[in-house]
């Protein structure tokens, strides 16, 4: 035991040593093993990350290109339109972002198809509650109660136009939302 406790003391020391004197060749040394490590860990996570990837056109040269420089799941934690893809895309080229012009359209063609924007989910305007009126067509709270009431007063509408009657409801909000209107 007293070996063991004499021999850790000793290797803190040349440890402290090689600090104090500048110990370039152990801090090389630890910034190598951390490097290695840190890379073994990327590329592992990457790799199952990309199992989880939508399989595709464009899917190998996604992983290529974007996993060089950073996580694949940032990557594609962006959901955007083909035009947020392009730009996206010309930023990663201008720092430094490696690939042929084919990679780079597989790139936005795959990116576009299988990561664009999230659409959200259409509304039955003659089921919806007034807190879905409200947070999905972007109505008041009054204008919410007001389309309730007459839906309860006069039944259930049958098309766009009938909302136009319901008073106190700024028509143009649901003519903004009318391609995630139901019936």
């Amino acid at each position: 035991m007293r070996d063991a406790k004499a021999a850790a003391v000793r290797r803190q020391d040349r440890e402290k040593h090689a600090i104090s004197s500048g110990g370039a060749l152990d801090t090389a040394r630890v910034l190598r093993e951390f490097l290695k490590k840190s890379i073994l860990l990327t590329v592992s996570a990457a790799i199952s990350f990309a199992a989880d990837l939508p399989d595709g056109p464009g899917k190998a040269a996604t992983i290529r290109v974007c996993s060089k420089c950073h996580a694949i799941e940032k990557a594609v934690s962006l959901r955007q339109d083909e035009d947020g893809w392009t730009d996206t895309i010309s930023k990663m080229v201008k720092m430094g972002a490696q690939g042929s012009d084919d990679d780079f359209n597989a790139v936005l063609a795959y990116l576009t198809k299988n990561f664009g924007p999230e659409v959200a989910p259409p509304i039955n305007i003659n089921k919806a509650d007034s807190v879905d009126l409200e947070s999905s067509l972007v109505l008041t709270r009054t204008e919410a109660a007001a389309l309730i009431r007459y839906r309860t007063e006069k039944g259930p509408f049958k098309t766009i136009d009938d909302l136009r009657n319901i008073p106190g409801l700024d028509f143009q909000k649901i003519e903004r939302q009318k391609s995630r209107i139901t019936f």
